[in-house]
């Protein structure tokens, strides 16, 4: 387990955020390959506990994993397939973790990069969105200027209950008209407040609100959904199989924010994803704050072959933290830009320096 604290603390309506705790998992063949996998348990999206997660390891998915005898071409779902899809609900973060750890093996062995192994189609080049914590006024004009000169397209803004419209006008003057601009509430308002807030905020054009209210009201993701104009895209209230086949009978338009993480891995996000499209529903890929660079290089696996994603999330490590796990750099280029990548498996060289004194347990 690593805990890492950041430089700059990440909030929102749901959890003030001053460090990142996330899972690691390293596993080795017969032949010496290692793979490695993370996973970020966050207790106020899914319920997984940074202890839940660890327990979930040891007792469930490791024994199955640990001896384990599967072709390269079978990661992709392997996991679900052997514990079953509740195992994978209760704890997506070490599901994701070691999924990962898989495919990362498994592209070594075929000598071919994760996104292969997640799809057929071609990866393309990706454009990630800029996303702005909530922050004190004074340092919000310092934070803008630096997104307007780094040319951002998109640019997803955290607002708090009050004042949304207002800090909403305020980006758009310093941003200009050509940005597409989206909110993220985390479930911050009553659906009546959403409606009226959303309203309030049309002069500012923002095209997607995500979680306007809180999680387990789906009756009020339905009210703001039908009442106003913005496409509204479940985060909190998406995690599982179970809460999109829910959300698909209730409303169909509700677009999906996917995370790797809060989903279960990859196999799980694809089956959502796919799942999503054929109901003609927008998804994005969102992701946990405090992702490190094993769960940035799987992101951009995963949406250079899914070309379908509205929005991208992701590879902000260096915004937050001044090390990574990671000897690449993920961070994208100007106004998002950045592009597939090549190298078997993940394609990432881990600093086993940085895993010193991160150590919870070991098995063979």
């Amino acid at each position: 387990m690593i805990h890492w604290p950041f430089n700059l603390a990440v909030s929102h309506s749901l959890a003030d955020n001053t460090a990142t705790d996330n899972i690691v998992v390293a596993l080795v063949d017969g032949q010496g390959h290692v793979g490695y996998g993370e996973g970020v348990p966050r207790s106020y999206v899914t319920g997984e506990t940074v202890q839940g997660s660890l327990e979930a390891l040891e007792r469930d998915l490791a024994p199955l994993t640990l001896g384990a005898s599967l072709e390269p071409e079978e990661a992709l779902g392997w996991l679900e397939k052997q514990a079953g899809s509740q195992v994978v609900d209760r704890c997506p973060a070490a599901a994701c973790a070691v999924e990962t750890a898989l495919l990362d093996l498994a592209g070594q062995i075929m000598e071919r990069p994760v996104s292969a192994l997640l799809s057929s189609a071609a990866p393309g080049p990706v454009t990630y969105s800029a996303v702005i914590p909530l922050l004190p006024p004074q340092m919000l004009p310092a934070i803008l200027d630096q997104a307007k000169a780094l040319n951002f397209k998109q640019v997803k803004v955290k607002v708090r209950r009050e004042g949304a419209a207002e800090l909403m006008a305020q980006v758009r003057r310093a941003l200009g008209p050509q940005v597409h601009l989206r909110v993220d509430a985390n479930g911050a308002w009553s659906a009546a407040e959403a409606v009226q807030t959303i309203r309030a905020m049309a002069p500012s054009k923002v095209e997607a609100v995500e979680q306007p209210v809180a999680k387990e009201d789906l009756e009020g993701l339905i009210q703001v959904a039908a009442q106003t104009e913005p496409l509204v895209l479940a985060d909190e209230s998406l995690c599982t199989m179970h809460d999109a086949k829910r959300l698909m009978d209730n409303r169909p338009g509700i677009g999906f924010n996917l995370r790797l993480s809060k989903c279960g891995g990859p196999a799980r996000t694809k089956a959502l994803l796919e799942m999503a499209s054929r109901q003609g529903l927008a998804c994005m890929l969102g992701c946990q704050v405090g992702e490190l660079g094993l769960l940035s290089a799987l992101g951009r696996h995963f949406a250079a072959v899914h070309q379908q994603l509205i929005y991208l999330e992701g590879c902000l490590t260096r915004f937050f933290m001044d090390r990574d796990l990671t000897q690449q750099d993920f961070t994208f280029g100007p106004g998002g830009a950045a592009t597939p990548l090549t190298e078997p498996g993940l394609g990432v060289q881990v600093d086993t320096a940085a895993l010193n004194g991160s150590r919870a347990f070991s098995l063979s």
